[in-house]
């Protein structure tokens, strides 16, 4: 979360790793702040969490920890032998955590307004607390030897103490010198409104400020031990991430590398004075994993990551050691969109049921074109010599667009040699429609995205449109 960021004190209380399970809490350790009328501007006076209640897990490499008066959040990493807590906690917008993000822009409940700066982030759920140091609720949390539970509500960012809802769970396990996190969200708004896909925290890591030294392996030869970048540019950034991690480090090499198999959207940036400040100063490193999510009034989503803490080549040594992600598309829709999302286009929602049944069609006619696209992803054009659209369209036009979008663009430019129009049928029964790519112009090199579309020759057929897809594959199913 790009937020700003103050420094408050804690008064260090440290919980030993036991063996516990409860509901938490059935009387508060602490009161949250009192302030009885939010500020028209920045950060109320310095009220912050009155204590820690961190629980840990350890080995013979790291020591993580979450806090109960944080949403649950990770709030401290360390590598065996030392005591430096290499995770950035000066408020509750930083930590190593998940946020959410979908509309309106901007979001108000129960008469709360927004905190101006940051009123267009619209529906923003926080695991740790809100803008105002308000904690997120904690509903249950279970600790073992080897692994932490926690179930957050947590607040709304830019409004005054606010629960969202939703929930999120996450299981924390740690082996040698990683620590791998599952989570699951559970949404269940009142607006029922589809509102477009956003980029997610899945998770944001923020780091002290020592640790910024931002690297990825951004190349199109990955798992060749090709060299890495490092980037000195420390506005928020996206990359394109070929192996799959990003990681920051001091300057003596060692840090943190976050890894999430498939994803290759990452963001970097760094905050405040570069390579100084601790764990409650406001300078920091981040990265996070930033893929796009439609989330739904009553949606289900899981998600799952890895910290690797130490060297680069220990980081890259655990990357490497994962099974690779396909080398050519196949999405099949049975229970999720498989990372797919839409511009100016929305689908029947959630649950997802062996299909997308999606609006051939703009939302309105003062928006120029819709389209239907895939994660960001990376493929040899090579390795997917043809492609099968499995779908029955239900639409008075004859012809569909398959888009796609290579490595070096930062979006679908939709000219020649970066589509093909096909024709197909509009009485809404299923058929696999094959694309021969191989034979089509600019189908080269590394493909990073597809999309599918109406051509502008379509738009007066679109009203009352719809398609049904059920799969994009690189082989016939």
């Amino acid at each position: 979360m790009t937020r700003p960021y103050f420094l408050f004190l804690y008064v260090l209380i440290s919980c030993l790793a036991v063996t516990c399970v409860r509901d938490y809490p059935s009387t508060a350790p602490y009161a949250p702040p009192v302030i009885t009328n939010p500020p028209a501007g920045g950060l109320p006076s310095q009220q912050q969490p009155s204590a820690q209640k961190r629980l840990f897990l350890a080995n013979d490499k790291i020591r993580v920890g979450i806090d109960l008066n944080m949403g649950g959040a990770i709030t401290y990493l360390t590598e065996a032998g030392s005591s430096e807590n290499m995770v950035n906690n000066p408020d509750l917008g930083r930590q190593i955590q998940t946020a959410i993000y979908g509309g309106p822009y901007p979001y108000s409940q129960n008469g709360k307004q927004p905190v101006e700066q940051w009123k267009y982030l619209g529906w923003n759920p926080v695991q740790a607390g809100d803008y105002f140091l308000h904690p997120a609720r904690i509903v249950s949390y279970q600790q073992t030897d080897n692994q932490l539970y926690v179930k957050t509500i947590p607040l709304i960012w830019p409004l005054f103490d606010e629960p969202a809802d939703c929930i999120f769970e996450h299981w924390i396990d740690i082996k040698d010198n990683t620590v791998h996190v599952r989570c699951r969200i559970t949404v269940s708004r009142a607006d029922t409104t589809q509102y477009e896909a956003r980029t997610q925290e899945f998770p944001c890591v923020y780091l002290n400020g020592t640790y910024d030294r931002m690297i990825a392996y951004t190349g199109l030869k990955p798992f060749t031990n090709d060299a890495v970048s490092e980037f000195t540019d420390r506005n928020v950034i996206n990359r394109y991430a070929t192996e799959h991690w990003a990681a920051l480090l001091n300057s003596n090499g060692r840090g943190v590398g976050l890894f999430k198999a498939n994803e290759v959207r990452f963001r970097t940036a760094g905050f405040g004075q570069p390579h100084v400040g601790g764990e409650f100063d406001v300078s920091a490193g981040y990265i996070n994993s930033e893929e796009f999510l439609l989330v739904d009034h009553n949606g289900q989503y899981n998600f799952e990551y890895t910290l690797v803490v130490g060297a680069l080549s220990d980081i890259r040594q655990f990357v490497y050691s994962q099974p690779r992600s396909p080398s050519s598309p196949n999405y099949q829709f049975v229970q999720d969109r498989q990372g797919w999302y839409y511009t100016n286009t929305t689908d029947k929602g959630w649950p997802i049921q062996n299909e997308l049944i999606v609006q051939w069609a703009r939302r309105s006619t003062a928006e120029r074109s819709f389209r239907i696209a895939s994660p960001l992803n990376f493929w040899q054009a090579t390795d997917v010599p043809k492609l099968y659209i499995n779908a029955a369209f239900h639409t008075q036009g004859t012809v569909a667009r398959l888009s796609w979008r290579k490595a070096d663009e930062i979006d679908f430019l939709d000219t020649p040699g970066r589509f093909v129009d096909f024709p197909i049928v509009g009485d809404g029964q299923f058929r696999t429609y094959e694309i021969n790519a191989s034979q089509l112009s600019g189908w080269d090199g590394v493909i990073s995205q597809l999309s599918l579309t109406s051509p502008a020759s379509q738009y007066n057929f679109e009203q009352g449109s719809t398609v049904r897809l059920r799969s994009v594959t690189s082989t016939k199913l």
